[in-house]
């Protein structure tokens, strides 16, 4: 009934915890979740302020790089790209980047009149010394010379002129004109000679050239030139990602200019970029600006309060899932952004967790506490009624060996005092049998008295110097009479040499009487005890031996206790008070010793007492 009460109080107490916890919980993630709320608004509501201020900057733009009083306005670490005309000229770029390739470069000039006898000479005679002599006048004159110079060095080539096809391309190479094709001359020059000298110089200058943005290309001739240029250096390089897509970006800058330039109304726009950066425009028919920040620029931007430091921010998709903390998702159409602003409070989640882990803690300790107590009450209760039993027995044990000798005095004593002996040999017996009945029923008093005090801690020991092997020979002698006339031998094997120790000699005599006694009732087919003494070490062992029942090994720690008795001597029907053993250990105890025992079921038990040599005594032969 008490674990069924304990059990019943210790499930209600961890439902009633489990409901707090939860009930806080909630109104933790409550008022988490007002707060956030409230963060998140001011948040955006900055954001879109701030945005809102870069695009006004961005209306005023008017040149690059910017006046420093509108620089100062603009957010760190931006790219600023400014479109005047529809004209490639008219990109400019602040901090300088190189581009690529533009969308719309520069319109190729038609060629001029004044070739076709040249090309004439070249295509249908097939006489190119002829037709490059008709070309040199052409080299001076501002409108032709570069397209001559282009021709004199491809026939140059076709005659197997190196040296004369490289003097005309390093004079080409200083032309800005583009060709009909729309390509730059100095960049026809600049391939060319990658394939005329050795090795992969000149393929180098060209990388560089290209890298550096040198002549304003379509994309599709950068590319060219780029596939070329590995080809050369045997390689397969890709243009950097950054100046490439910072080229695919300004094309699309262009491509809405010019869309904003056919409608002949302004336009502007924001844009998150898939690398997380941000892209403002404004764009008129006469001119574009635009502002490109990095991928740190929302959290330079996005300025929460001071006492939300434990709140942090993630950018997320429409459909993205939400994290398991407390959250609050805010959209981003108010700043003319796309996607969501997730808002999480670190703090909630590691209160919360104090929290509970301060309830699961309360929990821990109550519930320990109670079952401490429900095992300290049943260990109580339990050794209460183990300690009752014990002493049950030990009172009917003690009253067993009372019966045994009054029942023998009295029968005795009717004899004699209705005179029924026959003649004066059975009384000197009956005389006999009185004294050794009576002295037995003494010592048992005497060891139910001593023992008291021992428990009690009143006993007092005589200590004194004896010869211990006088003191074992006494106690034998004393039991020996007694122990033949219930058939038992006593055999001594005793070191010649004497000991002296520091004891009892009285308790000493009684400890061993005891271990005397024990083995002869415990030995009930082997009709003999041994009885041996050595010296050894500064100290003496003296050791009694029996065959008889033996000790179980689980019993043997315990046999020494009060009241505790073996079970196979229970079982055995042999009666005992149980407290033998016990007065032993503490005999010898108090003399300093120390008792050990070796015993195994059914095999018999020797049990040797160790006492110290007394410092002063000496060992003779």
């Amino acid at each position: 009934m008490f674990l069924a009460i304990v059990v019943g109080l210790a499930i209600w107490q961890v439902w009633l915890t489990w409901r707090l916890i939860e009930q806080d919980r909630n109104l933790a993630a409550q008022h988490s979740r007002e707060r956030l709320e409230q963060v998140a608004g001011l948040a955006v509501a900055r954001l879109s302020s701030a945005l809102g201020g870069w695009e006004l900057q961005l209306r005023e733009l008017d040149a690059l790089p910017p006046p420093v009083a509108l620089k100062a306005k603009l957010p760190p670490n931006v790219t600023l790209v400014l479109l005047a005309h529809q004209s490639a000229a008219a990109v400019a770029v602040y901090p300088a980047k190189s581009l690529l390739f533009v969308s719309e470069p520069p319109a190729a000039v038609p060629l001029p009149r004044g070739f076709e006898a040249a090309e004439r000479l070249e295509f249908r005679n097939q006489s190119y010394e002829r037709a490059i002599e008709a070309l040199r006048p052409l080299t001076g004159q501002p409108a032709t010379r570069a397209e001559a110079w282009l021709r004199i060095a491809r026939m140059e080539r076709r005659l197997n002129h190196p040296v004369e096809a490289l003097a005309a391309y390093d004079r080409l190479s200083r032309e800005t004109a583009a060709s009909p094709d729309g390509v730059p001359y100095a960049l026809w020059a600049a391939g060319a000679r990658c394939e005329l000298l050795p090795g992969v110089a000149a393929a180098e200058q060209l990388r560089a050239a290209l890298l550096a943005g040198r002549w304003p290309l379509q994309r599709e001739t950068f590319e060219y030139y780029w596939s070329e240029v590995n080809r050369i250096r045997r390689t397969a390089d890709s243009a950097p990602k950054d100046s490439l897509e910072f080229s695919l970006l300004v094309s699309r800058l262009h491509a809405q200019w010019q869309q904003t330039v056919r409608t002949g109304s302004n336009s502007s726009g924001r844009q998150v970029q898939q690398d997380a950066s941000l892209l403002i425009w404004y764009a008129t028919p006469e001119r574009l600006a635009a502002l490109s920040a990095p991928a740190g620029w929302l959290g330079a931007s996005l300025k929460l309060p001071v006492n939300a430091a434990d709140i942090r921010w993630r950018l997320a998709d429409s459909g993205a899932p939400a994290g398991a903390q407390p959250h609050v998702l805010r959209s981003l159409a108010e700043a003319q952004l796309a996607g969501n602003l997730e808002f999480s409070s670190i703090s909630a989640v590691s209160n919360g967790g104090m929290g509970r882990g301060l309830w699961l803690a309360g929990l821990a300790l109550m519930l320990l506490l109670v079952l401490g107590g429900a095992y300290a009450m049943y260990r109580g209760v339990n050794r209460e009624l183990r300690v009752a039993q014990l002493q049950s027995d030990f009172v009917s044990a003690v009253s067993h060996e009372f019966r045994s000798p009054l029942t023998t005095l009295r029968g005795i004593a009717e004899l004699l005092a209705n005179d029924r002996l026959p003649n004066e040999g059975r009384k000197r017996q009956s005389y006999v049998l009185l004294e050794r009945e009576t002295g037995r029923l003494q010592r048992l008093v005497e060891d139910l008295l001593d023992f008291g005090r021992m428990e009690s801690g009143r006993k007092q020991y005589r200590i004194a110097p004896h010869d211990v092997f006088g003191v074992v020979r006494a106690a034998v002698t004393d039991f020996r009479e007694e122990a033949l006339a219930s058939g038992f031998q006593v055999e001594m094997d005793l070191d010649a040499r004497a000991a002296t120790i520091q004891a009892d000699g009285e308790e000493l005599r009684r400890a061993i009487r005891n271990l005397l006694e024990n083995a002869v009732k415990y030995s009930p087919e082997c009709r003999t005890v041994w009885v041996e003494g050595r010296v050894n070490h500064r100290q003496v062992a003296i050791s009694v031996r029996d065959r008889g029942i033996g000790i179980d090994p689980r019993e043997q720690r315990q046999i020494f206790r009060k009241f505790v008795r073996g079970a196979a001597a229970k079982k055995a029907g042999i009666k005992g008070t149980g407290i033998g053993l016990s007065m032993v250990r503490q005999i010898v105890d108090a003399c300093g010793g120390k008792i050990r025992l070796e015993s195994a079921a059914g095999a018999g038990s020797t049990f040797t007492i160790l006492l110290p040599l007394a410092a002063d005594g000496e060992t003779r032969a």
